[in-house]
Formats: C-alpha cells, structure tokens, sequence
C-alpha cells in the first residue's frame, strides 16, 4: 500500500494512499501455506526463516534477527532462475497472493519462486522492532535491500542449508520482481546490486516522485480526478459534494443527517466542522484507493470492490444537475461504500475519527507504523492535491513537506507510554532517494518499468520519453491502457484488457531474452488500442501464454 499504503491526507501522499498488510502477526513458525484461484487451484509454498544483521553497514553491532521468505519449486528444473519477490511494506503472503503472472510463467522457464519478506513487516521483526529510533532506525530501503542480495547469496550457496531450506548452483540467473514501493526496491535491487539479479520487472513504480525528480507535487490527485472523469463521473458534483458536507457538518440538522445517513460510529460522531473535514478525508481515501485498484474484475486487495469500481462509483455521478447538500452527501456516502462496505453488511460504522479509530480504509493490508517511519526518515514523497487540476480542495500551500514535519513530529515523539521515541527534526532527509539510488536511468539496465494509466501512482513513474529508456540499455517503459496499480503483476483472467495481454506477452519475451544471452536489443511494438474485455464472467487463465497474443 495507512497511518497511508494511510493518516494526514493534506500531508503525506503515499502514507495515505498505499499498502500496509493486516496479518502482521502471522506466526514466525508457520512453514507452509496455501490459497486458492477464482477457478479452485491451490497454489502452495514453504516457509523458511534466514538470519541478518540488524545493520549490514557498520561493524559495531552484532545483533541479527530473522526474515521470513517463502519458497515455491513446482515448476523448477536444474538450470533454471529464480523469480525473486522484493517484498513490500506488509506481510509478504498479500503480495503472494495478488502477484499470479510469476506463479504463471514460471513453469515456462522452469523457474524457482522465492517471497521475501521486508524487515520490519509481517513476522520479519527485530527485537523492540518499533520501541524508539535506536531499534527503528535500521528499517530502511537499503537494509532491506542488503538483506535481500544476503538471502539470495545463501540460497546460491549449495551446502550448509540445516533448515531443508532450498539451495542453487552459484550460476543460477535471478530476476526481481515487484509492484508499487516492492517495485521501487526491485528497480534499487538491479541498480544497487547488478551482480546478484540480471534484471527486474517493477510495476506501479513511482520511481522520480522525490526532491529533484521534476514530478508535480500534485500528480496523484489530478490523475485520480482524470479517471472518475474517463469513467462518466461529473466531476462538478464530486466538487460540489465536498462543499456540501462541510456546510451540513456546521449546523445541528446537517450533523444529525450525515451521522445517520453515513451511519457514522458513536465514538466519532460530527459535532462540528472539524467532523466534517474528518467525513471529507474518509471518503477521498475511499475515491482514491478505488482508482488505484480499478480493475475489470471483482477483488479483495485492499477491500472486496466490484470490477471496474470507480465506474461503479460514477453511477452515482453520472447527470449534470444541481442537487441538494444532502443529495450531495448522499452520493458521496454511495459512492465511498463501494470501497468500504461493498457487503452492505448493516453492522458496519465508520469510525472517522483518526484520533481515536483504527484506520479501516486497508482492510486487507494493515498497520501502517513502519511505513510512516520510512515516510519519515528516506522514503519521503512530497504530495498535495491543487485545486485547478483535482475535484479536491487545493492543500499547496504550505508545501507538503512542511505539513509532513509536522505530522512526524506528533507520530514519533512522544509514546503512549509517556517515553520519547526520539525522532528529529534532521532524520526526514528529502534527499534521501536520490542521493542512495539516484533519479536517473543513465547508468541503468535490464528494468521492465510498467504503469497503468488508470493508476494516480503512474505519474511518478519514468515516462517513456525518457532518454534512456530504448533497448540498448535493456530499459522497456509501458504506460497501459486500461490498467491500474501494478495489474500486469497479477494473475492473468479472461477480463483483462487486451493492453495488459500484449504488454505481458512482449514482456515475457524480454526476460527470455535476459536470461538466454543477456541481450539489450529487444524491441518492443506499440501497445494495441484498448479493448475492454470484461464482459461476462471473468475466470482466471492459467499457464496461458501468449494469451492470445501473436
């Protein structure tokens, strides 16, 4: 993926609009694990846990911990590759689960699959993995990245393996995959450590959204805006909307109807205009996560939605009238509960209120502390919505990262306990990106860099207009038609736009290419035309390259 995946919508961007896990306390003994496709195949893999160094770059401290990574040999054959996953900010059994096109290729290279684990997510803990900054502060992308290139070195090591765990030749090629800030680590992976992985496959990347990488603070919000509108939504109302909750949460006829109307929770219930802005933050998390995860078919990856949700939500969008505030209001409730309680289970109330509720926006994906922490310190992505490219209020001013200070400094100072967490002022370095991983592509090469339109995070990613993004250096950029957050990652079905088939089938071939002789010279063909292929029943394909394609 919330304090984001998630907390101050006006400050952080990625904190509340990405992924967090929710089983984070699967037990660190479990050893295997199984789940099931739409059409009823279980899928499986073991678990095994590998020691690292807490830090990986001073030697003065000899502490280790575990991370967790699990493994699947179905379709491997001596000789083959792994298809190594770069874990995200969560549990790594999500990321499992709703990442099928490397469980559906692999057979076609007799490839090993290996999930790891990010440290400090899921039940990859340190001790007092979260007590202050002097336990917190080794939750970093190039930690994280360290503890990857170490596992992959030990699988590639064929003796001293007690734990049954797998092992491979010393020659054995490695391709990264990841999607969202997983994508991010696995494009760092190839650029940080080129002689541990050939290649990498990042999706949904938003790889220049730092200081310097000259993307718009404002991007997230006015590709959001731009997908409700390609999808019949009046954008006016949705503008109105806001004005309307904000002027019925100031009066006590207002506040009684949107409590009831949005069946609000009695621990946060709108007594002011402040309950209004709470109100407002609530369901722009929900129009927001909707565009991110906009695909042809049902799913359950944040929160069980519809196919194609936010043309779900337009329904409710769709005429060029002037309404009421509470008819307003009303389409705004409609709409939000597609993300939130597509069920109607007539227990649910929202609790909206971040001072005193769990975040529930992430239903599928969980606390939110580490990835605030690396908002706070490396990972820092400036966002704010502008007023004249986005259906929401313009928030610019201040710049964002003023307002990230300060949500920082209320989160990691001082605890419920009345201790000091010990976080400064100093430890959110804006640079932080660029100065580890640069911004450029210019000494890159073999990175598959997707993005889909539909996606707000597209924006941040490398266009393909990018100087260096041509075959020579093994750079293949695709901005898809039709697709949203990291869709080409997930698996395959009958309800996929043609875009993602033909982009998957090309991409296929790239890493055939990668791994039959390490060519750079594999072009690649324009994207078709959009079809939309979800009419009917929509089934997964499995094992079904090319997918149609010629």
């Amino acid at each position: 993926m919330k304090a984001l995946y998630l907390l101050c919508l006006f400050c952080f961007g990625v904190s509340t609009r990405k992924f967090v896990d929710p089983v984070a306390k699967t037990s660190p003994e479990h050893k295997n694990g199984v789940f099931y496709l739409k059409n009823g195949l279980q899928r499986s893999y073991n678990t095994f846990l590998f020691d690292v160094p807490l830090d990986h770059f001073s030697y003065i401290n000899d502490i280790t911990f575990k991370i967790r990574y699990m493994v699947n040999l179905d379709s491997y054959k001596a000789g083959g590759p792994i298809f190594f996953y770069t874990g995200n900010e969560g549990t790594i059994t999500g990321f499992i689960e709703n990442t099928g096109l490397m469980w559906d290729i692999a057979p076609m290279f007799n490839a090993a699959l290996v999930f790891a684990e990010h440290r400090y997510y899921g039940a990859s803990l340190p001790p007092n993995a979260y007590k202050n900054v002097s336990t917190t502060g080794f939750l970093t992308s190039e930690q994280a990245l360290a503890d990857f290139a170490e596992l992959i070195y030990f699988l590639k090591t064929p003796t001293g393996h007690q734990d049954n765990s797998p092992s491979f030749t010393a020659t054995t090629k490695v391709i990264a995959f990841g999607g969202s800030y997983g994508g991010m680590l696995s494009a760092w992976f190839r650029k940080k450590y080129p002689d541990v992985v050939i290649g990498a496959w990042a999706s949904s990347a938003p790889l220049t959204n730092f200081n310097g990488g000259g993307v718009d603070w404002g991007f997230f919000d006015a590709i959001t805006t731009r997908t409700y509108q390609e999808s019949g939504c009046n954008i006016k109302n949705i503008r109105a909307g806001w004005d309307a909750i904000l002027r019925l949460s100031q009066t006590a006829d207002g506040q009684q109807y949107l409590n009831q109307a949005f069946n609000i929770d009695p621990k946060s219930l709108i007594k002011d205009i402040n309950g209004g802005y709470n109100l407002y933050y609530y369901v722009r998390t929900a129009l927001e996560y909707m565009a991110m995860t906009d695909y042809p078919y049902p799913s359950n990856f944040l929160q069980p939605m519809p196919g194609w949700p936010v043309k779900e939500a337009c329904k409710f969008f769709s005429t060029n009238t002037t309404f009421s505030d509470r008819t307003l209001a009303g389409m705004l409730f409609s709409a939000s509960q597609i993300y939130y309680n597509y069920k109607n289970d007539p227990s649910y109330k929202p609790c909206i209120d971040s001072a005193i509720c769990d975040d529930d926006s992430l239903g599928n994906l969980g606390s939110g502390q580490g990835w605030d922490w690396q908002e706070c310190t490396e990972i820092v992505i400036e966002m704010c919505a502008r007023g004249n490219t986005s259906f929401y209020y313009d928030e610019c001013s201040p710049p964002p990262l003023s307002a990230m200070l300060d949500y920082c400094q209320s989160a990691f100072t001082k605890q419920r306990d009345g201790t000091d967490f010990g976080w400064k002022k100093g430890m959110l370095r804006e640079n932080g990106v660029r100065n580890l991983y640069g911004l450029t592509l210019s000494a890159a090469s073999n990175i598959i860099l997707t993005q889909g339109h539909l996606d707000p995070w597209s924006g941040g990613g490398y266009q393909k207009t990018d100087p260096y993004a041509n075959p020579f250096n093994g750079i293949y950029i695709f901005e898809i038609q039709g697709s949203a957050h990291h869709l080409d990652l997930r698996q395959p079905n009958t309800c996929d736009p043609n875009t993602i088939m033909n982009a998957r089938y090309q991409l296929v071939g790239v890493l055939q290419c990668w791994l039959r002789n390490g060519c750079k010279n594999a072009f690649l063909a324009d994207l078709p035309p959009l079809v939309d292929n979800s009419k009917g029943n929509c089934t997964d394909v499995i094992n079904g390259y090319p997918w149609g394609q010629a």
